[in-house]
This record gives structure tokens, sequence and C-alpha cells, in this order.
């Protein structure tokens, strides 16, 4: 995980494609969250399944830590939905 701190408020950075951090603080604030200026945000990589890394911008590919969690828990209810209807169709 990495963390890095607003130097100034996410929408005043005119490179905010190239910065990890900035594109994260932007979408916790289009979701309701603050983000400003000396904040730290945290962040982790990811890639989704098929993906190549080197297609992708790494700023694009920087989520929050609550963004993959709750990612996380979707797909295990997916799974276990998926088991629960084999198990009826059996």
């Amino acid at each position: 995980m990495f963390a890095q701190r607003l130097g100034k408020n996410p929408e005043d950075y005119p490179d905010a494609k190239s910065q990890p951090h900035v594109q994260v603080a932007l979408r916790m604030k289009t979701k309701g969250t603050s983000a400003r200026a000396g904040d730290v945000i945290p962040y982790v990589f990811c890639l989704k399944d098929g993906e190549d890394s080197s297609k992708t911008a790494q700023a694009g590919r920087a989520k929050h830590p609550d963004e993959v969690k709750r990612a996380a828990d979707e797909v295990k209810i997916g799974e276990v939905t998926s088991a629960i209807v084999k198990l009826l169709q059996s």
C-alpha cells in the first residue's frame, strides 16, 4: 500500500491523470468523501483479470483500499451465490 499527501486540492492539479493519489482523491470526492490539500491519500495498484499492465496508465490503476475491499466483498458474494445456485440445480 502507498500513501501520499495532497499538496493542493485534487482538482487544482494540472497533471492529475498522471498522479495516482490525485486520481484516488478525485474519485473519493465524487463519492462524497472529503479530500483536500494536506490529506494523506492511501492507495494500491490493481489490475483486472486479463488486463495488461503495460497498456494501462499506472495512475488509472490506483484504487483506495476501501474500493478494493468493496470489490472483493462483491466477488465473494457472487461466488457464494453461484455455489448455492449450483447446489439447488443438482
